[in-house]
């Protein structure tokens, strides 16, 4: 099922890291085993930007289906499993997905309160549709996928060990993870094994393996931008990640479902600067966020920038939190007014692929 929001992200909205209140999202988990699944319509359409974004459960981005890959002509794909063997409907454009499951992740535009309708109605037209019956051979175990989701143990915990092995096999790791998994088996971690186990004779030195993990990623978190121009700087490449384990534990626990860099960049700021002094943003202060005549985020013909204000939880403020490039004109000067300042400012720019 293929759930579409009807209504811009507010303050309590907590369906993705860090929402925006430009586009409206949807949202599907596919359980590819008994076969393909098929986005059966994206209609076409201009001057508004669209994508699907289909993610493994690695958070690996597998493809984006929307106006930068296709021109705004629209299409019919068809998402397939690991060893599935069968006909997909003619004209549909197949693809491969690595895990069993997978999750599909929409978002539309909304250039303003008056253009909401006909986003909305847009929407409508998006239609996803299960194919079963037209091959078999899918592999991997049960699915683990459950709604609503459980409570997750802890990272730093035995039971996340046992979790863990579930969901390795029901989504089996790729290839090129074989030297880790390899290693994680030599200790007695992943399918068919029982790591989590309160009797286990290995428990400390597990336990220990965890709090070491949890460490490296605190410590990653705080490397992992490169700053770009004054005062901002630059999210990191996201939404592929290979075997780069670190910077996928760390994008996940921050930001999970980061688009890649051919769908959108990502600039953020905490501090202002005022003279050679910075200091960090803080609710009683005002500031402005100004750009030079003709220096505005480009975005080409379907894309759009924004500048959007988040709390120190990464939710929106509860007033409307957003500009963007539909509401001015060159020069653009911006005041974050005293009592809704940001701990935090994330301009977001959708970019043509090139």
């Amino acid at each position: 099922m293929l759930a579409c929001a009807t209504m811009l992200a507010g303050p309590n909205s907590a369906s993705v890291a860090y929402p925006n209140d430009d586009t409206l999202y949807s949202t599907a988990f596919l359980d590819l085993r008994a076969g393909p699944q098929l986005l059966l319509r994206v209609p076409s359409m201009s001057g508004r930007y669209a994508d699907f974004r289909l993610l493994d459960m690695y958070t690996n981005t597998i493809a984006d289906v929307g106006v930068l890959t296709d021109g705004g002509r629209g299409g019919t794909y068809a998402f397939v499993g690991p060893g599935w063997h069968g006909i997909i409907p003619k004209g549909a454009v197949r693809i491969d997905v690595p895990t069993p499951d997978a999750w599909l992740l929409g978002r539309t535009q909304v250039k303003g309160p008056a253009d909401l309708l006909a986003a909305v109605e847009l929407e409508a037209q998006y239609s996803l549709t299960a194919l079963s019956g037209h091959g078999s051979g899918t592999t991997g175990g049960p699915s683990t996928l459950a709604c609503p989701a459980p409570g997750l143990p802890s990272s730093t915990s035995l039971g996340f060990l046992g979790d863990l092995e579930k969901d390795m096999a029901a989504d089996p790791p790729t290839a090129a993870d074989g030297p880790v998994v390899q290693a994680m088996a030599a200790a007695g971690i992943g399918p068919g094994r029982t790591p989590g186990a309160t009797s286990s004779s290995n428990a400390a030195g597990y336990l220990k393996a965890l709090r070491l993990g949890a460490s490296l990623l605190a410590r990653a978190a705080g490397e992992g931008s490169t700053t770009i121009w004054t005062g901002y700087t630059r999210g990191a490449v996201a939404g592929s990640y290979g075997t780069d384990y670190l910077e996928r534990a760390r994008l996940a626990e921050e930001t999970l479902g980061t688009q890649v860099p051919t769908q959108a960049v990502y600039f953020s700021a905490s501090r202002a600067r005022s003279g050679t002094t910075t200091t960090a943003l803080a609710g009683t202060r005002s500031y402005d966020i100004r750009f030079p005549a003709g220096d505005l985020p480009p975005h080409g013909s379907y894309g759009f920038w924004s500048i959007t204000l988040y709390n120190a939880a990464g939710s929106l403020w509860p007033t409307r939190s957003t500009a963007t490039q539909s509401e001015t004109k060159h020069p653009a000067s911006y005041e974050v007014p005293t009592a809704h300042s940001p701990s935090s400012c994330r301009p977001a720019i959708p970019v043509r692929r090139t």
